[in-house]
């Protein structure tokens, strides 16, 4: 048995006292698998890449999602409970990622609590002092109440492709009497440039960017048009990853398979030359779930 602490999460040191406390609160616990064990989940992941009937991420899959939040949207609606937020893709699978090789959970929740905590860490060490914080590809907005945790006094804009995820955002915000959380309506695939971003702003996306595959230069586009402080992007990169692995050639594999986010950091690598942005960090954290490696990280911010 085996338990989660704060050497896993070393890339974001000096960690705050708040992640140290939420971290023994949490207290989880994993065990490693067998070579036997570590074998079948390989096997199953092949298995899949096989699999020729696979759902592809893209814009077509905009009513599922739709679906997905309204299932979120009437759970709240008649328990008024915050933990209807999380999605019900999470703890889908028994096994986890850590330090880039698997894990079996002992908690049924364990995969929220160590998601939680990543975002503590990362919430503390770029928006803790943010006056004006955008999320896009919001969902439910559960990630946004985690920053409010880290952070009591920002403007906190959720911005949601879905109809359903923008009335469940506000919903939540008035349920808590926030009146500086708000959800809008807008689509990562199809920017409306006539929506501005506050200035002295700054981003971050977490899991919603895999979504747009090659389709991210609009998107792209309309960053730099509105000149961000700074974006952290939360995704499945695969340049961070290394295909002479096993595991992490799987996992890029995957990606493919799945249509999400392709050569992301490639492209912003691209841009720095042309010295319209600038990459602050890239990191690989090693966390993920059966099938992915999927919590890499970018920072970056246009060159002004």
């Amino acid at each position: 048995m085996e338990k989660i602490e704060a050497k896993h999460f070393k890339i974001f040191n000096p960690l705050s006292k708040f992640f140290k406390r939420k971290l023994s609160d949490f207290s989880l616990s994993y065990k490693i698998p067998t070579k036997k064990e570590r074998d079948a989940l390989l096997n199953e992941i092949i298995e899949f890449l096989n699999n020729e009937n696979t759902t592809v991420s893209g814009k077509h899959r905009k009513k599922q999602w739709e679906n997905g939040w309204n299932e979120n949207l009437l759970e709240f609606q008649k328990t008024k409970e915050l933990e209807a937020l999380i999605p019900k893709y999470f703890n889908k699978f028994k096994i986890q990622r850590l330090n880039g090789d698997f894990i079996f959970p002992v908690e049924n929740n364990f995969e929220i609590k160590i998601v939680s905590l990543f975002q503590y860490a990362i919430f503390n060490k770029y928006f803790k002092n943010e006056k004006v914080i955008y999320e896009f590809g919001a969902g439910t907005g559960h990630n946004l109440l985690r920053l409010r945790e880290i952070n009591k006094n920002a403007k906190l804009y959720a911005f949601e492709w879905t109809n359903s995820g923008v009335k469940l955002i506000n919903l939540v915000a008035n349920f808590l009497n926030d009146n500086y959380i708000k959800g809008i309506k807008f689509d990562n695939f199809n920017p409306e440039f006539s929506i501005k971003l506050e200035k002295n702003s700054s981003i971050y996306t977490f899991a919603a960017l895999e979504q747009l595959g090659n389709n991210f230069t609009k998107f792209l586009d309309y960053i730099l048009i509105n000149k961000p402080k700074f974006i952290v992007n939360v995704e499945p990169l695969n340049e961070t990853l290394d295909n002479k692995d096993l595991l992490q050639n799987l996992s890029i594999k995957y990606f493919k398979k799945r249509n999400y986010l392709n050569n992301y950091v490639l492209h912003l690598k691209s841009l720095e030359k042309q010295k319209k942005v600038k990459i602050m960090d890239t990191y690989r954290t090693g966390l993920g779930s059966k099938y992915i490696e999927g919590y890499s990280i970018v920072v970056w911010k246009p060159v002004i």
